[in-house]
């Protein structure tokens, strides 16, 4: 069970804040079941209540600033993702931002990367699904380090470059 003021990355929806936990008084929910009422780094005007007993739900606290610091020194061992079509290319990104692991949204954001650059040398531009995808990977990961590591998302995005590449 989290404590109030925990940091926990909810699922695929980023970064939240445990508030405390409450029973919810309303039609069809269990009464006796309990909550975990949250905010949302990135929304913070409003509350997420998640079951404190959900098997399904994929939550897990931030990264420590030790972890979220060893996570970096090694992001230069993590590889973008190879895929031989865009179908295997979209279930596998869709795959990993689901696990909200910190080194499979790494992959994705590397994965994409790599993508922008070949589609510019081809004269494209990227497909709204591949920034989708960054645009996700992003914001979980972003966030999680920046909380970790009590910075500015801005400074993470330059961590992640310098250490990334």
């Amino acid at each position: 069970m989290f404590q109030s003021g925990t940091y926990v990355v909810y699922g695929c929806k980023g970064v939240h804040k445990i508030l405390g936990t409450t029973r919810l008084n309303l039609e069809g929910i269990p009464k006796d079941k309990e909550y975990y009422v949250m905010q949302a780094v990135k929304k913070p005007d409003g509350a997420v209540y998640a079951p404190v007993e959900a098997s399904k739900t994929n939550m897990r606290s931030v990264m420590t600033r030790e972890q979220a610091e060893t996570f970096l020194g090694a992001a230069g061992h993590i590889h973008a993702l190879t895929c031989n079509t865009p179908k295997q290319r979209e279930e596998n990104c869709k795959e990993r931002i689901k696990s909200c692991a910190p080194d499979a949204l790494l992959q994705v954001i590397k994965t994409v990367m790599e993508r922008r650059e070949e589609r510019a040398r081809q004269g494209k531009k990227l497909t709204l699904l591949d920034m989708h995808f960054m645009e996700q990977a992003e914001d979980i990961l972003y966030e999680e380090l920046a909380i970790s590591l009590s910075i500015s998302r801005g400074e993470v995005e330059e961590k992640i470059k310098a250490y990334a590449s």
